[in-house]
């Protein structure tokens, strides 16, 4: 009996540290979404489209951007898929006026990227151009974000989340953003524990339980 008692003594305390180790584990590799701000941007306007009576086909605008992409993460990288981005004039339920794309990268953790890149509005948009809200200093125009992430630990990397974001962008009668940083925000549904994070937690249950029946048999 005594030898009895001293194994289901072992075997409780050996199953509470895999309850440990696991919680550590998935407390330290949770993964948490990367944060995007939109840091600069300017509509550069020409001489045939700022004019608030610009005919249709008058001509194509230029819009520059710089993005920031913050990792969160303290022990995980990420693998930024191509971001496909598209800038959308009043009112937004139409398309898009024109896209850009930003090439893949690979991030390391607790790391802030910087992106940078053009939009070209063609003037087959011209009948959509905010110019003379522009010129009042009172337009807003609609940036969408959409990717997809993949994390990484060691050797280890998960599936693919989607990243699907929008931000409004107020723009001042020189074409340049008002607000400071502008953070894009989610359109997507929120990322999801991913294999091995929801083994961990199945993991943590089965072991919790055994634990206690091995505590009700002491």
């Amino acid at each position: 009996m005594l030898g009895s008692h001293g194994l289901c003594r072992f075997c409780l305390i050996f199953l509470l540290t895999i309850v440990f180790l696991v919680l550590l584990f998935y407390l330290t590799y949770r993964p948490i979404k990367p944060r995007y701000y939109l840091t600069a941007f300017s509509l550069l306007l020409n001489s045939s489209s700022s004019s608030s009576s610009s005919a249709p086909g008058a001509g194509a605008a230029v819009a520059s951007f710089e993005l920031a992409i913050k990792n969160r993460n303290k022990e995980l990288g990420v693998y930024h898929d191509d971001l496909g981005l598209s800038l959308s004039l009043p009112p937004f339920n139409s398309s898009s006026s024109a896209t850009a794309v930003v090439p893949g990268f690979y991030q390391g953790h607790q790391r802030t990227a910087s992106k940078a890149g053009f939009f070209i509005l063609s003037s087959s948009s011209s009948s959509k151009r905010p110019w003379p809200a522009v010129a009042n200093g009172s337009a807003v125009l609609r940036i969408a974000v959409e990717s997809a992430v993949r994390y990484k630990a060691v050797a280890w990397r998960s599936r693919r989340h989607r990243v699907s974001l929008a931000a409004e962008v107020a723009i001042d009668g020189e074409g340049k953003k008002t607000a400071d940083r502008i953070r894009f925000h989610s359109c997507a549904p929120r990322v999801y524990c991913d294999v091995p994070f929801r083994h961990s937690i199945i993991a943590v249950v089965l072991v919790a339980f055994a634990a206690l029946m091995l505590s009700g048999r002491l």
